[in-house]
């Protein structure tokens, strides 16, 4: 079955995205380069060059950002539970029947 050219749009736009998202976190290195044979541009680069920066913002957005255990309380925890536990027990009451009224197990 072809798929319409408007699937294929937002298919090509979010590889697109997709793929200039990881181009931008590729380019976001923390690493400092090995020191120079020249100590004065050794320095330079350990004050406030722009990898010494980058690697300064993305130390601090470390700290910043919540880890994904912490961004959900017990309350939400427990409600998706309910509706997984009842979407589970649906399907396998579904399968249930199936197997059941198929006549043969």
């Amino acid at each position: 079955m072809a798929a319409s050219p408007a699937s294929r749009s937002q298919a090509t736009s979010c590889l697109l995205l997709l793929g200039s998202a990881l181009l931008l976190i590729r380019s976001m290195t923390a690493f400092l380069p090995a020191p120079l044979s020249q100590p004065a541009e050794a320095v330079a680069l350990l004050r406030g060059s722009g990898q010494a920066s980058a690697a300064l913002l993305a130390g601090a957005m470390t700290g910043v950002v919540p880890t994904p255990a912490q961004a959900y309380s017990e309350t939400e925890l427990n409600q998706f539970g309910l509706v997984f536990a009842l979407f589970t027990l649906g399907f396998f009451i579904a399968g249930l029947f199936r197997m059941l009224t198929v006549g043969r197990l």
